[in-house]
């Protein structure tokens, strides 16, 4: 399936020092939330079988699918910076995981059961897969078990973030062994740089390394040295644009995508320093989104799904350009997150108690 094959490619965090949450941090979310709708949406357009077809406008607009790339720097500061007080404290490691799970395992529930649901009554020989019971029990538990297919396209980055939470408590059992297992984990995904046996490059995923890269960059905020926070910023996002660009119709492969981290660490350290000293005041409506992030993630692609070939439909019937179309489609996966954020995430949130 397209589209699936296209993810492939492609948490409110509190402030470093004072318990102020930042809201270049939210807005980060927001950003990386967005730029992964730009992608699917774009997949949509020009990959999907039956729709438009418009290649080139795919191809574009793929390298935005390293809106994960800067997810991934961004839980590696969050989660360091919310428990680092924690570290050689067993007693708070049943916090630790009740936190974790409760911001990412309900809502996912939810949507991933529906997903399951649509598949089994596809019946499709391509989702062979989707039915097998490993697949299902690692896509319940987020956790990869001799299987690496998702059932949910986007899912993958999830498996990702759970095996980062799960490696980092242990430096709240102890914080020496802690740091030994993080950087062994951490070391084990330069050996897979490049393509290797599907279930090993999962489980050491090079995209781990910029969950470390966020932990250097929370580490550095934290010592409150002098940094040249304009600078890291806009060579920051000069990188990372420029990643996405080569991203699209030139190189998709690792180095490229490591780049884009590197670029999105540049962007974040100088962000958070220039907002401590008062220098960075961020949009409301962006933290906002930034709040809605998680479940504008989760349920994007199911709702650009279900309105695509409707919207194929009349655009046969109706002269709008195509790209009046994709801004539809865009605004549409991202407004029914919001919704999904509003309706559902919040009441599951207040439900499940802090």
């Amino acid at each position: 399936m397209p589209i699936a094959r296209v993810s492939q490619e492609i948490a409110s965090p509190p402030s470093i020092v004072t318990t102020r949450r930042l809201d270049s941090l939210q807005a980060a979310r927001a950003i990386g939330a967005l730029l992964v709708v730009l992608c699917h949406t774009s997949a949509f357009i020009g990959e999907e079988p039956g729709l438009w077809q418009r290649t080139s406008i795919y191809l574009w607009f793929r390298g935005t699918a390293l809106g994960v790339q800067l997810f991934f720097v961004l839980s590696g500061i969050v989660i360091f910076s919310a428990h680092r007080k924690d570290f050689d404290q067993p007693n708070r490691t049943p916090l630790y995981f009740w936190k974790r799970f409760r911001r990412i395992y309900p809502i996912y529930w939810i949507f991933w059961l529906l997903t399951v649901v649509k598949h089994h009554a596809a019946m499709s020989p391509d989702l062979a897969y989707q039915r097998d019971p490993m697949v299902l029990l690692s896509n319940f538990l987020l956790v990869h078990l001799f299987s690496y297919q998702t059932n949910m396209v986007q899912a993958w980055t999830l498996f990702d973030e759970v095996q980062f939470y799960l490696l980092f408590s242990v430096l709240l059992l102890n914080r020496r062994i802690g740091w030994v297992v993080l950087m062994v984990w951490l070391s084990a995904s330069l050996f897979f740089l490049f393509p290797a046996d599907p279930y090993w490059s999962t489980i050491f995923s090079p995209n781990h390394i910029l969950f470390g890269i966020g932990i250097v960059v929370a580490v550095e905020v934290e010592k409150n040295r002098p940094i040249p926070a304009k600078a890291s910023f806009w060579c920051g996002l000069a990188l990372f644009c420029l990643s996405i660009v080569v991203a699209g119709p030139f190189y998709r492969g690792t180095m490229i995508r490591l780049a884009g981290g590197f670029g999105a660490a540049g962007v974040l350290l100088g962000a958070m320093v220039l907002e401590r000293r008062g220098a960075l005041v961020v949009p409301r409506w962006l933290v906002a989104l930034g709040d809605a992030s998680y479940s504008i993630y989760i349920v994007h692609f199911m709702a650009i799904s279900a309105v695509a070939r409707l919207t194929y439909a009349c655009w046969g019937h109706l002269q709008i350009p195509i790209a009046a179309w994709m801004v539809f489609l865009f605004l549409f996966g991202t407004g029914v997150g919001v919704l999904v954020h509003l309706a559902v995430e919040r009441p599951l949130l207040r439900a499940f108690g802090k």
